[in-house]
């Protein structure tokens, strides 16, 4: 009975204990976080004196009227006590289409955006809010309207990303050479332009030649001896998922320079791309390639010199109007990026030369090392090419004949994928190097091409004359006229041997019409050993023909040795 009545005692006192001492207190959380401040829209507000003002993070409930003689706008101010970036958003009226435009005060369009179309989201990131920077919603057709709601969403300004508006070359963003810069493709139509300075020009060289012989000098010679000095730059973009670029490198006149194009989700790694010393400006302008776009995502981009000096190629070079100048006995550093690059050189020689070239290896492109010459109003002609390697081989074109100006072509194999021949291959970060090898032509060297009897190198009874199997079914012809002789002319042809190569020899008679008639053959010899005919001949013309007498081997590096000579 006793416990019971303490216990009862004890349960009685501990209320008055709370109400004397005071009940322990729960966390107090605060005042809830009611998001950022919802506004209304006020008419009239058509015009910059008339705007909504927004300085800070903001959500603006709204309404377009439906007025049948004019599509309706709604003007916004934005500002801030420093410099900020802002997000702007707007989700139109049911049912219906709004463009968002960032104006100057008149109402001049610096840039504008309808994408979404009807009931679609329409978004400008990364707008600049430096200063008072205006905003308006406009209807897009005349008599519709609704309620819709405008975000804006402000950050504090962040280095290295654009500024919006920056869709022409007078708003672009500046950056410095070789500082990355990030922007965003917000909607299909946009574009980014970017300005760069590229210092002081450097003072042109002095004239080799006396003011008034100048324009000869270049004439013979096939170049201007004042041409204006170039400097390399390199141009980087980072992938942007969903979106193939379109980068452009522009003058201060808008002149493009040169472009390229990305791969839906593909960088871009531009090389030696080539702008006149004298331009103290270039810009860079960004966007879709494929109509596609990510607000939500940034591409970096970065533009800078190369580190290659007066040795770069010079993009664009994809034309053999554009071709970057090689001098004899010198080298050319290149990089094939992006995908399809082509780079074309020019070769000018002081008469008739013979040129050896060589392009070393890179890793991922198997390359391909052409001579091409101009054919008005048809493809360009290859004279010779070379593509015996593979990816991070070399390779070699001797003993091409060059009177004057000669074009070389680089580029990447084309490999079969999905059934079609496209060039794959690329490597922006790795470069070759062309090299010129350039002696007179003193007639005891073949002259590529020779492959037919209408090129074929000229011999001389007694003479010798030396050449090369190469590339792979190379094939040398050298004519020799007989046809001032009045009598027959007892002949005797050697070939000396190659290493590697089975070397064939042949003599043909040419025809009246042209064609070949086989007349003579030695090809019995394997490796080293010489080769030799022997022919009792007709006045006329003769073609002697020196090949691998399979068809299966080649020799870059030795040359074998044809004479004729008049036999007993």
């Amino acid at each position: 009975m006793m416990r019971r009545t303490l216990l009862l005692l004890t349960l009685v006192a501990l209320p008055a204990c709370d109400r004397f001492f005071g009940a322990p207190k729960a966390p107090d959380a605060g005042v809830p976080d009611a998001g950022p401040p919802v506004l209304v829209e006020k008419e009239p507000n058509d015009s910059a004196a008339q705007a909504l003002v927004l300085s800070g993070t903001a959500t603006v409930d709204a309404n377009l009227s439906a007025d049948p003689a004019r599509p309706d706008s709604d003007w916004y101010a934005l500002t801030a006590s420093a410099p900020s970036t802002v997000d702007v958003e707007v989700t139109p009226p049911a049912g219906g289409d709004v463009a968002l435009e960032l104006v100057d005060e008149a109402g001049g369009v610096l840039a504008s955006v309808n994408a979404g179309g009807v009931g679609g989201v329409e978004r400008i990131p990364n707008v600049d809010v430096s200063a008072r920077t205006y905003v308006r919603v406009v209807a897009t057709r005349k008599g519709v309207g609704g309620a819709y709601t405008l975000r804006a969403t402000f950050q504090p300004r962040a280095p290295g990303y654009e500024l919006e508006p920056n869709e022409r070359k007078a708003d672009a963003t500046a950056v410095g050479l070789g500082q990355a810069i990030s922007g965003t493709v917000g909607n299909p139509g946009d574009i980014d332009w970017y300005r760069y300075e590229l210092g002081e020009p450097e003072a042109p060289p002095e004239p080799l030649l006396p003011a008034d012989e100048q324009d000869a000098g270049a004439e013979d010679a096939g170049v201007n001896p004042l041409a204006e000095k170039r400097v390399a730059l390199r141009i980087g973009l980072s992938a942007l998922e969903g979106v193939a670029t379109h980068v452009q490198l522009l003058t201060e006149a808008e002149a493009v320079l040169f472009e390229a194009r990305s791969r839906e989700n593909g960088t871009l790694s531009l090389r030696n791309v080539g702008v006149r010393a004298a331009d103290r400006v270039v810009y860079v302008a960004v966007r879709s390639a494929n109509k596609k776009a990510n607000p939500d995502t940034s591409y970096t981009l970065t533009v800078g010199r190369e580190n290659d000096g007066d040795n770069a190629e010079l993009e664009p070079n994809d034309e053999l109007t554009r071709a970057t100048d090689v001098p004899p006995n010198s080298y050319r550093d290149g990089y094939l990026s992006p995908k399809g690059d082509v780079d074309h050189f020019r070769l000018v020689t002081d008469g008739p030369s013979i040129v050896s070239l060589q392009v070393s290896g890179v890793d991922k492109v198997d390359l391909v090392l052409a001579v091409v010459r101009p054919v008005e109003g048809k493809p360009d002609e290859v004279v010779a090419r070379a593509n015996e390697g593979t990816s991070r081989e070399d390779e070699q074109l001797t003993n091409i004949a060059c009177d004057g100006v000669c074009f070389i072509r680089v580029e990447a194999a084309s490999k079969k994928v999905d059934g079609k021949w496209v060039k794959e291959d690329e490597n922006g970060d790795q470069p070759y190097r062309l090299t010129t090898t350039v002696v007179p032509d003193d007639g005891s060297v073949e002259r590529e091409s020779n492959n037919t009897a209408a090129t074929a190198t000229p011999v001389t009874l007694g003479r010798a004359i030396r050449g090369t199997v190469f590339p792979k079914k190379d094939v040398d012809y050298y004519a020799l006229d007989l046809r001032e002789r009045p009598v027959k002319t007892a002949l005797v042809g050697t070939v000396t041997g190659l290493l590697k190569v089975d070397v064939g020899l042949y003599l043909h008679r040419v025809e009246d019409d042209g064609k070949l008639t086989l007349v003579q053959t030695a090809d019995g010899a394997r490796g080293e050993k010489s080769e030799v005919v022997r022919f009792t001949a007709e006045p006329g013309l003769y073609v002697f023909e020196v090949r691998d007498a399979r068809n299966r081997e080649a020799n870059f590096q030795d040359s074998y040795q044809l004479t004729v000579d008049e036999g007993d």
